[in-house]
């Protein structure tokens, strides 16, 4: 039974292997296409609107270019200049606000260039697979360890910025490939250009140029002995291509080290306040959670590769390349670990020796072969899993709020009624309602201020302005069911009649309709 699954597989593996350039391009595109774009529609998540996260930057710009009536130049300037005291990812501003200047508060439009950056991403790290010499089944399961799993968020989510950079990092990488194989100088260049404008995006892909000169030098020394003369002729042939990487990382990091400073990074870096004890729980939490399937897995893939442990021992180039993308995230997010669109890039460490350096582990073969890629397909269909449960979560939330918002419009607009928001300490909740109902001619949003019992208006021209509770006419706040849920205020609300919208509640004042 076995030795005829061994023999489908390798015909399988001879019929993929035969098609053309063409035919291959077409079925990956269409592959990875239908795969994205079939569970971002399917699930519903390109129309679930806004989530009280990131998303209420798009409505501030919006308010800034219509109600405000400045310019794009400014909004541009003002974004940038803000976010540059605090973080380094100038690229990522400019893009949310020429996307809003383009769009608007169309979400959906949004949706659709997120869901087709992911395709691209996908598909670029296939080529880059194939470049380092995997079949196309392998090539396939690369790019989709990296993508599939609790990092899939960032197929829908409009915030987070690591879908833009994982696609610039793969250009970068494809493209640097092809340079080490053909020679061509323009393809050093493009390569450094996709790596600029990935680092300028989002900080923890910094990290990711040690790995990519390592690679370099990789590549030089196969075949040769490991030795400080060898060495140093591979340093030598590539060294405009390292010196050029090597200075855009020195310079950013200068920059967020000793300029911008690294203490609004909170949620990132070592800190003396926290005790190891502290380390250790987290990362045990996220061994059992969003990390779980590649400690799972990876422990068996790990077993199966030390069966052939002579040959195991010489792979020390590519251990050393796998913990130059690890060991860096890993340290970056020791405070907190690592969760959900934070495993990228670190992933990228774990498919590149588990997938890549599997496929070309030429010992391995047989059953053992057959039992490696039985893991990793398996591994990819418990993250499916949870890519389907996670996008389903996510659009029942998208159309709470989405109901939750259109309701209370329906209710005040075109009055003096007020709205009491109750998202705090969740501000980008409060800031998505300030937004939100300006665009659409409301402003009478007060929010609760649960340790000092106030109702404040918080943002905009009257924010120091206060209402009484008896002025209230709807209050919105979080049920159980939403994940920032995390107290029920204070408020006396049995004059008010509850609505459940999903994972937020409404509660309106008797007698209004």
């Amino acid at each position: 039974m076995a030795d005829r699954i061994i023999s489908r597989v390798q015909e399988f593996y001879c019929w993929l292997e035969k098609l053309g350039r063409k035919k291959e391009a077409v079925l990956v595109w269409g592959l990875f296409a239908a795969l994205v774009f079939g569970v971002v529609t399917v699930m519903g998540t390109l129309t679930s609107g806004f989530h009280l996260v990131d998303d209420w930057e798009f409505a501030k710009y919006v308010d800034w270019m219509t109600l405000e009536g400045r310019s794009l130049w400014d909004c541009l300037g003002e974004a940038v200049g803000y976010d540059l005291t605090m973080r380094f990812r100038p690229l990522y501003y400019i893009n949310r606000v020429l996307m809003a200047a383009v769009f608007g508060i169309n979400l959906t439009a949004m949706s659709v260039i997120k869901a087709a950056e992911i395709v691209a991403a996908l598909v670029l790290l296939y080529y880059c697979a194939r470049q380092m010499k995997c079949n196309m089944v392998y090539a396939a399961l690369f790019a989709t360890t990296v993508l599939v799993g609790y990092q899939s968020a960032v197929w829908w989510k409009l915030g987070p910025q690591e879908s833009y950079d994982i696609m610039m990092f793969a250009l970068g990488f494809y493209l640097l490939l092809k340079w080490l194989r053909t020679g061509r100088k323009w393809y050093s260049f493009a390569s450094i250009g996709a790596f600029f404008l990935m680092s300028v995006y989002k900080e923890p892909f910094i990290l990711t140029l040690p790995f990519v000169g390592l690679y370099v030098l990789y590549e030089e020394m196969q075949g040769k002995k490991v030795t400080f003369l060898h060495l140093w002729e591979a340093v030598k042939r590539r060294l405009p291509y390292l010196l050029t990487l090597g200075f855009i990382f020195a310079v950013e990091m200068v920059l967020i080290v000793f300029v911008i400073g690294t203490n609004n990074y909170s949620y990132v870096g070592l800190d003396e306040s926290v005790t190891m004890e502290q380390y250790v729980q987290a990362w045990s939490l996220a061994a059992h959670t969003d990390l779980k399937w590649y400690v799972r897995f990876g422990f068996v893939l790990c077993l199966i590769f030390l069966t052939y442990w002579e040959q195991f021992k010489k792979l020390g180039w590519e251990i050393l390349l796998t913990l130059a993308v690890v060991v860096p995230q890993c340290i970056s997010y020791s405070k907190t670990s690592m969760t959900e669109r934070y495993l990228l890039p670190c992933v990228l460490g774990f498919a590149f020796f588990f997938v890549v350096v599997g496929c070309n582990f030429r010992p391995l073969s047989g059953k053992r072969r057959v039992a490696y890629l039985l893991c990793l397909l398996l591994m990819l269909a418990a993250h499916g899993r949870v890519v389907l449960r996670e996008a389903a979560y996510f659009t029942y939330r998208g159309e709470s709020i989405k109901t939750m918002m259109e309701s209370t419009l329906e209710l005040v607009q075109g009055t003096d009624r007020k709205v009491l928001s109750c998202f705090a300490p969740n501000l980008e909740g409060n800031r998505t309602m300030y937004y939100w109902f300006r665009l659409h001619g409301y402003d009478e949003v007060f929010y609760w201020e649960e340790e000092e019992h106030k109702i404040n208006r918080s943002f905009g021209p009257r924010e120091d302005e206060q209402a009484a509770f008896e002025e209230i006419d709807v209050v919105v706040m979080y049920n159980q069911e939403d994940r920032h849920w995390c107290y029920e205020p204070s408020l006396d609300l049995h004059d008010f009649e509850e609505i459940n919208c999903g994972t937020i509640t409404m509660y309106v004042r008797d007698g209004i309709e």
